[in-house]
């Protein structure tokens, strides 16, 4: 019998099959896991343990800040090269000695997944990061964030300004994600904040641009962690030259439009190298 024309329009309208996943796949999902496991348990061992012994050795409060961000980089150099020996994601860097020589800068990032100031980090001996408050809450990580010092990007804005000339002007890079969160699923960037901006003009600091880029839509803002791409996780922290303040900024122009023209400068800067790269446009 011959299929009438509405029979083969709903054959040919069937959504395709989801690919099968293999043991690969599973593998991948067991090891991120355990990765995030070991991460937790890892921060949680840190703050219980070396941190505050470090208070009982160290008196000096900066310099026990210091070795406490040594500790932490370390610990997220450990992790970073978990994920590549489990099979879960592998970090290349480009130009990252431009990171490591900088002193009393801005390191500014876009942030497409979770774990981006892991894999950032973990490439420095020593850094200052402005982190969401609520890490401050959290049972495993607040203990690493509070012996570092890292400040809270809900802080009254003079004081967050005052933390940020202090530690700037010690020779301490600060990083800082201009959009203040994850980027959102199927977007490029989301909308950045002016905080950058607001602490650039104060300090007067130059910034260090960070690329990431990642080959899926891997730990986005709303993707839950067992998510698992079908392939391995790739990540790439492209670092460009320092952009000098004096060079970006107009100091006859008032601060509001001073503070627009450096935001759109970020994101301009950062846009034009992931217009390639857009994970949603890839399989």
């Amino acid at each position: 019998m011959t299929k009438s024309p509405q029979t083969q329009d709903r054959v040919q309208v069937q959504p395709p099959q989801t690919p099968r996943k293999n043991l690969n796949w599973y593998w991948r999902l067991f090891a991120t896991g355990l990765a995030f496991c070991t991460f937790g348990i890892g921060g949680l061992f840190m703050a219980l343990t070396i941190f505050p012994a470090m208070m009982l050795v160290l008196r000096d409060r900066a310099k026990r800040r210091k070795y406490a961000q040594l500790v932490i980089c370390r610990g997220f150099r450990l992790f970073v090269w978990m994920l590549r020996r489990l099979g879960v994601a592998n970090v290349e860097t480009e130009d990252i000695q431009r990171l490591r020589d900088a002193k009393g800068c801005l390191i500014v990032a876009n942030h497409p997944t979770l774990i981006d100031v892991v894999v950032i980090v973990a490439q420095l001996d020593h850094c200052q990061c402005v982190v969401k408050h609520q890490l401050f809450r959290n049972p495993f990580l607040f203990g690493v964030v509070r012996a570092a010092g890292f400040i809270r990007n809900d802080d009254n804005p003079e004081n967050l300004i005052v933390e940020a000339r202090r530690h700037l002007r010690s020779g301490a890079n600060i990083m800082i994600f201009p959009e203040g969160t994850r980027t959102p699923i199927n977007q490029i960037m989301g909308k950045l904040q002016r905080g950058v901006a607001n602490i650039a003009i104060e300090t007067q600091a130059d910034l260090i641009p960070v690329v990431v880029h990642c080959n899926h839509e891997t730990l986005k803002k709303g993707v839950p962690w067992y998510r698992i791409p079908p392939s391995k996780i790739c990540y790439r922290l492209e670092v460009g030259y320092p952009l000098l303040f004096n060079d970006i900024t107009d100091p006859n122009l008032p601060r509001a439009k001073q503070a627009r023209a450096i935001t759109r400068l970020i994101k301009d800067y950062i846009l034009d190298r992931l217009s390639n790269d857009f994970a949603g446009n890839r399989t």
